[in-house]
């Protein structure tokens, strides 16, 4: 496999941060490399793990690298949307750095446009699409800062094979800062503003009005050049022309807003219809498991705060996915936390040492009662690690 690639770094077979075991490498670039694997931890529970791959051969463009992927895991661990894919660990080994992310089957919009447009795709699918981005965008331009994604083009766009779309690679993602003093895209795509150093919000928008014109056209965009409609042969609606071209206004303040305000605009159009997929069971999990993270986590900080020197977990993850939360008198006492999507539960098992982990509740967030649960396992745990200090934890006498 890896004679594929001279990118690919990793064997099939390797097994990393003692947890995820390659199963195939997916695709690689210059900036990285990604593959297939399975998560030992949590049920062999398929990933796709990045890898940033080091090319560099002077040092300030190594850091450029480095930095751009870990603002790549800091951006997107903070993110909650069924838009945008979740990650379940980040890592560093043998001088590379590595996410583990949630695997998604499903073709980019780009290929769909390369093997299916004529030249171009439907209107209703654009449109369905594009209001799928959107509520992502939304997210997150609503975040404080706001984000911007920076590379919004069809390529980055995702088709589940349950017809959910999701914004990928967010290499470039970054908190909206105007001083930084350059840009980061993909010309075509790349309004002035952003060439300019200033991305701001409505660079997305601007980014998806041009994604929308190729999708509807086939033409890759060139910059600040988009002819009409009619000049490809293709039936558009005026008003969907309108609102593609009104998001293609030069400047920020000559194209919507925000988001919501395109949205709106595209949900008002009298001439296209659209298809627009609901949550699953697994999406509404997802936002039960955050609300049991609140109630988790300040009970975990007391705990940090009271064993102090004894407390050998100093922060607590920004996701709620996989984490162990160790104390340690002699020997380690951990309470691991196993998120388990299939089951809609979180797991928490106690684990002294090499011993076995044991399993000690299962907790459905959606069910009633869920919060005294928590509370009482983080008393029990509490007690069986004072019960450990004594050394009789989990031992049984003859």
């Amino acid at each position: 496999m890896q004679g594929m690639n001279s990118s690919f770094t990793l064997e099939p077979g390797t097994l990393l941060d003692g947890r995820f075991y390659v199963v195939k490498p997916i695709k690689a670039g210059g900036m990285g490399a990604v593959y297939e694997v399975r998560d030992r931890m949590v049920d062999d529970r398929l990933c796709a793990l990045k890898q940033m791959l080091d090319t560099s051969s002077r040092q300030e463009e190594r850091q450029i690298a480095i930095d751009r992927f870990l603002s790549e895991v800091q951006v997107m661990q903070t993110l909650n949307h069924p838009g945008i894919p979740k990650i379940y660990s980040s890592f560093v080994c043998d001088n590379s750095f590595f996410f583990a992310m949630e695997f998604i089957q499903g073709r980019d919009l780009a290929s769909i446009l390369t093997e299916d447009g004529h030249p171009g795709l439907s209107p209703s699918s654009v449109v369905g699409w594009a209001l799928q981005a959107l509520d992502a965008l939304k997210y997150l331009h609503s975040r404080n800062p706001a984000i911007t994604h920076r590379d919004i083009k069809p390529s980055n766009l995702l088709l589940r094979q349950d017809g959910r779309l999701e914004l990928i690679d967010f290499g470039i993602s970054r908190v909206t800062n105007p001083a930084e003093g350059f840009w980061i895209g993909t010309p075509g795509y790349a309004p002035a503003e952003q060439q300019q150093g200033e991305p701001e919000p409505s660079s997305d928008l601007y980014a998806l009005g041009a994604s929308m014109h190729e999708l509807l056209t086939g033409r890759k965009p060139k910059d600040w050049d988009f002819p009409p409609f009619e000049d490809f042969g293709v039936k558009v609606p005026k008003d969907l022309q309108d609102v593609i071209f009104y998001a293609l206004g030069t400047w920020p303040e000559e194209r919507y807003a925000t988001a919501e305000d395109m949205a709106n605009a595209l949900k008002s159009l009298s001439s296209v219809s659209y298809h627009l997929p609901q949550l699953n069971s697994s999406d509404r999990f997802e936002e039960d498991v955050l609300k049991m993270r609140d109630k988790l986590y300040p009970l975990l900080n007391d705990i940090i705060k009271r064993y102090s020197n004894e407390c050998h977990t100093p922060y607590l993850p920004q996701n709620f996915d996989f984490f162990e939360f160790t104390l340690a008198y002699t020997t380690p006492f951990t309470l691991r936390v196993v998120k388990q999507v299939k089951d809609n539960v979180v797991r928490f098992y106690e684990k002294q040492g090499m011993l076995e982990p044991n399993l000690i509740e299962s907790v459905n967030p959606a069910q009633p009662g869920w919060e005294a649960k928590i509370e009482a396992l983080v008393k029990r745990f509490i007690a069986d690690y004072e019960e450990s200090k004594g050394g009789g934890w989990g031992l049984t006498l003859m």
